[in-house]
């Protein structure tokens, strides 16, 4: 006589089907736990939303009317938020202009794969302008396509345009011409400099605008200067900047970006201030809480992923 076998067939298709709905009943059932456990033990507190908004893509929201900012309920820590609702934003830098044009959406999708939301780029104003008055955002420098791409692989985008940018660039992306002139002040508003800034500017902003959040787009903030407070040679050329930017148009959310011992020289009145760390130490943040005091207009930008996040406020 055979031994019978373990699995019958009709046991054995009884568990096929129970696997195939499996998650599908467990997936009906968890969220009537999570509500049930904020009724009974969260008591007075609202139950949170369901929708985690730090997952949303460009192509998903719609109906946009606030971009992003920051809020504090006075219960915890301050936080970013979007359209209102609390928002964490996991960044990483891709440099469109170090990436051939071909790699861009494997490199965005690997981004993606690796669980961050968002994408920071530097623009590099050497290689857009590489001679005075001749412009090129064409090719491996289409500003625009890659903007875009990151918003169809469902990322948002921190825009960081200098226009010093660092990013271990000759003169940090400045152009090699500008030295031309001998009485031409870098990064200052010696009026050399600042023409050359005006018209590159002209040219590179209004394909900025209509990528911005408000408009439809990606772009949920942009960095006003890169690193300024380790330069520090004109108290005037940050608010330059930053009026700059606003007269053509930018309307997210605008942020700076210095060393922690150098945000106090770095920052400007009315935008974010934030920090590079290399690593976290006792005291890296006590400069910035300095700029920050009692508001929530600080946060910080990690040198290691150079991202934002809510739990750096």
């Amino acid at each position: 006589m055979k031994p019978s076998p373990l699995l019958s067939p009709c046991l054995s298709w009884k568990r096929m089907v129970g696997i195939f709905f499996l998650p599908f009943i467990l997936s009906g059932f968890a969220p009537r736990f999570k509500q049930e456990e904020n009724f009974t033990l969260g008591g007075a507190h609202p139950s949170q939303p369901r929708f985690n908004w730090s997952h949303l893509t460009p192509l998903e929201l719609k109906n946009r009317s606030v971009g992003l900012g920051t809020e504090s309920t006075g219960r915890g820590k301050p936080h970013f938020t979007l359209e209102g609702h609390k928002f964490l934003i996991f960044g990483g830098s891709i440099h469109y202009f170090r990436v051939p044009r071909e790699y861009w959406r494997d490199r965005l999708l690997k981004l993606k794969a690796c669980g961050f939301n968002t994408v920071t780029t530097y623009v590099p104003w050497n290689l857009h302008e590489p001679e005075r008055g001749k412009f090129d955002f064409s090719g491996n420098l289409d500003l625009e396509a890659f903007v875009l791409m990151a918003a169809e692989i469902g990322l948002w985008v921190i825009l960081r345009p200098g226009p010093y940018i660092c990013s271990e660039m000759d003169l940090g992306g400045l152009p090699s011409w500008l030295l031309q002139d001998p009485r031409l002040l870098l990064r200052t508003t010696n009026k050399s400099f600042i023409e050359a800034v005006e018209k590159y500017f002209d040219h590179l902003i209004p394909r900025v605008i209509p990528l911005q959040y408000r408009q439809g787009g990606p772009v949920i903030a942009v960095q006003v200067e890169n690193e300024y407070g380790s330069f520090n040679k004109d108290k005037t050329y940050m608010p330059y900047l930053h009026k700059a930017l606003l007269r053509r148009g930018i309307v997210e959310l605008l942020l700076t970006s210095d060393g922690e011992k150098h945000v106090l020289s770095g920052h400007t009145k009315g935008v974010l201030a934030a920090i590079n760390l290399q690593k976290l130490h006792q005291n890296a943040f006590s400069q910035l809480h300095k700029v920050q005091g009692a508001s929530i207009d600080a946060g910080l930008l990690s040198d290691a992923s150079q991202a934002a996040t809510s739990s750096s406020l």
